[in-house]
């Protein structure tokens, strides 16, 4: 493999059955997250059952992509080749207005803008027909 193509190689999200459900939906640029039918509590990552009640009966809901700036750190060398050729990479966590957090990253705001409870709604870069990864924005933006 040429470094080139180690470069522009993306790591990407091995798609399990329990995960298959959000990937699936971010094809179509909707955001969900699994919701306990016991206690209602919203989750995420994917899980088998409920974080809080551990019931194991979980739906797929779609949720309104509004986030706030959780934390963030910034990435530095060394890396996968993929991020040192675009480092350094900032690495977010977002929590959504229904209570989960994702960690992501933000696109068209510059790391000196970053700021706790920053207002956030979802985006989606497609990298290809089957997968399209959830980013945020700045809301309004």
């Amino acid at each position: 493999m040429s470094e080139h193509s180690m470069i522009e190689a993306r790591p990407l999200p091995d798609i399990t059955d329990v995960a298959a459900p959000f990937w699936e939906a971010t094809r179509r640029h909707e955001l969900v997250v699994q919701y306990c039918a016991a206690c209602n509590t919203a989750q995420f990552p994917p899980e088998v059952s409920c974080t809080e009640c551990g019931a194991p009966d979980l739906t797929w809901r779609p949720v309104s992509g509004r986030a706030r700036l959780y934390s963030w750190t910034v990435a530095h060398p060394p890396l996968l080749p993929y991020f040192a050729a675009r480092a350094p990479w900032p690495v977010v966590a977002v929590e959504l207005e229904e209570g989960p957090r994702m960690v992501s990253r933000l696109i068209d705001v510059p790391i000196d803008d970053y700021a706790f409870d920053l207002p956030l709604e979802v985006a989606f870069e497609d990298i290809d027909e089957e997968i399209s990864l959830v980013v945020f924005k700045r809301a309004g933006g």
